[in-house]
């Protein structure tokens, strides 16, 4: 085996690996190079990717490293602004750009020609001069349409932006940073595991099967749910991470951070955190601990369930002048109403006032923010997805009320709305109330399942189990019953052996459908293995427990069982406490592993929503066991 050089700056997963795999490599940094002896070593990693910028040799290290590659002997390159005469004019960052494996003009064990994978936020050399005829072994590619795997030839792809190649036979370049692999999780883990096992062989002059490090995030394939006391731990490591991944603003007074962006550095794993202050999320996170204080009798949680319910009311709720009971949308959207964000803000107090003696003290407040919904619903019983208030007025109020204006059939903009309406009226509001959120689901189910969609079919299922619930538990109409058992049967067809419902949409009709440069759904083909944790199946514990608690269907409890068994499989342990306990919004059910289709400007699979996800997931978990209390 070669006795290799390690060339970088300092410790890395890659380092760390080409270390443990070759026990006659050495390690030095960038600055160290003129205390080496470069003739004693028959391999070079020079390894750029953990620097801050892509790294150009000084003069004396660069005239060494072209001798060395004139000798013959192997030399990899990661992450280096200039090798031999091709020089990068500019970094590029790749975003939604990614990575296929060619076969040609090397062949690398366990990967096929047209394999995707996936560096996340990382950072590209775009070189000039490429020598003629260049044939990448791995190229970037913009928007690769696809879950894991494309026909190259059949896309008709050409050879994209080169980012793995061999420039001679001697000399391997790397154009991205692959340094921290690990803490960056790149995915899939395996296919990324084929390319280092080529690159330390490469080094090494001989095949090697390194020893590669437990991936950053695990799951725990082997919990079982058979009762909802099951769950306990699994909640119990969910509301412990808002609080070790820092994501309440003074104890929720301040509301709750967004999250975590899909944005993971290459460079050193971190992944940015989304300070934006949204009220739905502010509500639905009060509501996990909500119901972790009506169970428990956890007084914290009973304090950070009031200081966020208190934000959400006394400081995004509009108490006066034309838009009174307006809930603004987040600290920079001021002025901006989507009603299904208030909807979900508000599902803990309406649930406190319908399910507790004491009730909340925001009851009336919830029902000012859906007395403004009100104003701008149309005949139909459903409303444009938002309204921002500086271009609202009478007339255009009265337009949206009379004439149905830039309604949306989505179940995904308006079925929550309709439920907090009814649950609003099963509380003692208006008989309005419950006209129209009978009359806006009569309209989503008698379109259904030809309704419009935003991210897929899964979603709009998903969306309507629990909205279904409430609307036969308000009106006892044996036609609500089966719509809420067609839909759950319908749910069915989606549903994988591991628990999980995996996205699917019928003609790809959804608005986020194989879209670019906006919001995106997981989804490339029907029949990929992915669940969507923050569109589809985070809904699904609250509405199956609610389904239950209404109709005493064991069925209901069964599918509970499902969701929450699985859920409690896929949630994220990790020695990183910004992680440990989430759910990210993309799983591969095959894989086991967070991974999707990274399209979307934001919120790809690794994201990690706050409301939508953690407080959905977690208040489904603990609402059965709170109605079987």
């Amino acid at each position: 085996m070669n006795k290799i050089l390690i060339l970088g700056n300092g410790e890395s997963d890659l380092a760390s690996l080409i270390a443990k795999s070759c026990p006659n490599a050495e390690q030095f940094k960038f600055e160290e190079y003129e205390s080496i002896d470069f003739e004693a070593y028959d391999a070079y990693a020079f390894l750029g990717g953990n620097c801050e910028e892509a790294k150009i040799l000084p003069a004396p290290l660069r005239t060494e490293f072209e001798a060395l590659r004139n000798t013959g002997k192997p030399v990899f390159a990661e992450f280096m602004r200039s090798v031999g005469y091709h020089g990068s004019g500019n970094v590029q960052k790749m975003d939604h750009q990614r990575l296929l494996y060619r076969e040609q003009p090397v062949f690398m064990e366990g990967l096929f020609a047209g394999d995707i994978l996936d560096g996340h936020y990382n950072d590209c050399c775009i070189y000039d001069f490429l020598q003629k005829n260049l044939e990448p072994i791995l190229s970037y590619y913009d928007y690769l349409n696809a879950h894991a795997h494309i026909d190259a030839k059949a896309a008709k792809l050409d050879k994209g932006i080169p980012a793995l190649w061999l420039l001679d036979r001697n000399t391997l370049i790397c154009s991205f940073r692959l340094c921290n692999f690990n803490r960056a999780r790149f995915a899939p883990i395996k296919n990324w595991q084929c390319v280092l096992r080529y690159i330390i062989s490469f080094l090494a002059g001989e095949t090697v099967s390194p020893g590669f490090p437990a991936p950053i995030c695990s799951f725990e394939k082997n919990i079982d749910i058979e009762k909802p006391s099951d769950a306990d731990a699994v909640v119990r490591m969910g509301l412990d991470w808002f609080k070790n991944a820092d994501m309440l603003f003074d104890n929720g007074k301040g509301g709750v951070k967004e999250g975590l962006s899909h944005h993971i550095s290459a460079k050193d794993g971190l992944q940015k955190l989304e300070t934006l202050v949204r009220t739905d999320c502010s509500g639905e996170t009060g509501g996990a601990f909500m119901l972790d204080w009506l169970i428990t009798g956890n007084l914290e949680s009973k304090k950070i369930f009031e200081n966020l319910e208190s934000f959400c009311f006394e400081y995004m709720q509009e108490k006066e002048g034309a838009h009174k009971g307006m809930l603004r949308w987040t600290e920079n959207a001021w002025g901006t109403c989507y009603q299904d964000d208030v909807a979900r803000a508000i599902l803990p107090t309406l649930l406190c006032q319908n399910y507790t003696e004491s009730g909340s003290r925001y009851f009336g407040n919830a029902v000012e923010a859906l007395h403004y919904l009100l104003r701008t619903t149309g005949p139909s019983g459903l409303r444009t997805s938002c309204t921002v208030a500086s271009f609202m007025d009478e007339e255009s109020e009265k337009r949206y009320r009379e004439t149905d204006y830039r309604i949306t059939t989505k179940a995904h903009h308006n079925s929550f709305y309709q439920a907090a309406l009814l649950l609003a009226y099963r509380a003692g509001a208006p008989k309005e109330f419950l006209e129209v959120g009978v009359k806006g689901l009569t309209r989503v189910m008698t379109l259904y399942p030809e309704n419009e969609r935003e991210t897929s079919e899964t979603e709009e299922m998903c969306r309507l189990i629990f909205p279904l619930s409430v609307l036969w538990q308000v009106t006892g109409e044996e036609t609500h019953l089966q719509w809420l058992y067609r839909v759950a049967k319908d749910l069915e067809r989606v549903q994988h052996e591991s628990g999980g419902f995996c996205e699917w949409d019928t003609g790809y009709r959804a608005s986020c459908s194989r879209r670019e440069n906006g919001e995106c759904a997981l989804l490339a083909e029907n029949g990929d293995p992915v669940v969507d944790m923050l569109y589809s199946n985070n809904w699904l514990p609250l509405g199956f427990a609610y389904a239950y608690m209404v109709t005493k269907d064991h069925y209901f409890y069964k599918k509970w069982l499902e969701i929450t068994r699985f859920l409690a499989r896929c949630q994220v342990h990790s020695k990183d406490a910004s992680l440990h306990g989430s759910w990210s919004r993309g799983f591969d059910v095959e894989r086991r592993e967070i991974y999707g289709v990274p399209h979307d400007i934001g919120w790809s699979p690794c994201c990690v929503e706050t409301g939508w996800t953690m407080g959905e997931i977690l208040m489904g978990m603990q609402f059965m066991k709170w109605i079987n209390k």
